[in-house]
């Protein structure tokens, strides 16, 4: 295996430059014609990360996975949740990305639950709040892919969302993400913006700093900021951040350590919760078959940071995404290296 420490490497320095000289010559001109060991070791140590995200979120169906991924998917989640002075809660969402047949091969057909949407991908899975809102609102829409690249993917989504006593509101918007590499570090950078019919304009803006410390070891600090007209004037923005280690235990299972911490701007900036959580994941019996144990412990404003406990158990049966990511990783490199 390759090793090599970033603080060893030193670039060439530029000769100095005299009065009546050439122009000085741009930087690029220092840069070797053909890759050293030295550029292929940072662009392995860069794919290594990069393909380290896609797995672990793949793996758990992770937003920032199944938002991109430009193939057919379909996930049927059954689960109960159990926190301490709170009724059991069930749920079961469906959620679907489905290719339309003779279209466009980047448009797609989403079907969601908004519960999984209501939130960011911090708070969604941790706190009774971000369950409860729209809980029974389904969103059914088209997604278009402009750019399905590594480093750039851009779409826009559009449809109409159902909620209780069949209200229907439609909603439009923009995704974007892009990513950059700094030696063992990736930063990923995600933006959304979208207007609806009920709450008016809202922003979504992400910044996710990657890296991986050993091949089943991968590390993500994450800073989620919200703004949504309609809060705007009571909450202010809602900003969500907090560190996630993940374990690869074996090929069937992984395991996620989660310090989440939410806050909103008004009337004063103030920490309104924090969570402590542990995201089990194993596969079973066929490779689209997933049960989780998520175990967490909740510190919040209005209940005095009473710590209170809550556990959840969940069910997944997902078909299309990890089959077809596997499939397709190959093609996809060499479209990605060739695109670059």
């Amino acid at each position: 295996m390759l090793a090599w420490h970033p603080s060893r490497v030193r670039a060439e320095a530029p000769p100095a430059y005299v009065p009546g000289d050439d122009p000085f010559p741009e930087e690029a001109d220092f840069e070797p014609l053909q890759p050293s060991q030295v550029d292929r070791a940072q662009q392995a140590m860069s794919q290594s990360v990069n393909d380290a995200a896609r797995w672990f979120d793949a793996f758990f169906g992770d937003e920032r996975f199944v938002a991109e991924e430009a193939y057919s998917q379909i996930r049927l989640t059954p689960s109960a949740f159990f926190e301490e002075g709170e009724a059991p809660e069930y749920k079961f969402r469906v959620n679907a990305k489905v290719k339309v047949p003779r279209m466009s091969k980047k448009l797609r057909l989403v079907i969601a639950d908004t519960s999984e949407d209501e939130e960011t991908v911090l708070a969604r899975e941790t706190f009774p709040e971000a369950r409860q809102s729209d809980s029974d609102a389904t969103a059914i829409g088209l997604q278009y892919f402009l750019k399905t690249k590594n480093k750039l993917n851009t779409s826009v989504s559009a449809g109409v969302k159902i909620g209780s006593g069949h209200v229907v509101d439609f909603f439009l918007g923009p995704r974007l993400r892009k990513t950059w590499d700094f030696d063992i570090w990736q930063i990923r950078f995600t933006q959304r913006v979208r207007w609806y019919t009920d709450i008016g304009w809202e922003s979504r803006t992400r910044f996710d700093f990657e890296r991986l410390f050993r091949d089943d070891l991968f590390f993500r600090a994450t800073t989620d900021l919200r703004w949504r007209k309609e809060d705007y004037n009571d909450e202010g923005f809602r900003l969500e951040a907090g560190p996630t280690l993940t374990q690869r235990l074996r090929r069937k299972a992984a395991i996620d350590y989660q310090w989440i911490n939410v806050f909103n701007t008004k009337p004063n900036v103030r920490l309104d919760e924090t969570t402590l959580r542990v995201r089990y994941r194993q596969r079973i019996w066929r490779k689209w078959l997933f049960y989780e144990i998520n175990p967490q412990v909740a510190f919040r404003n209005d209940d005095d940071f009473r710590n209170t406990p809550g556990i959840e158990f969940r069910l997944e049966a997902s078909f299309g995404g990890l089959e077809d990511l596997r499939k397709n990783k190959r093609q996809n490199s060499l479209r990605d290296q060739a695109g670059d």
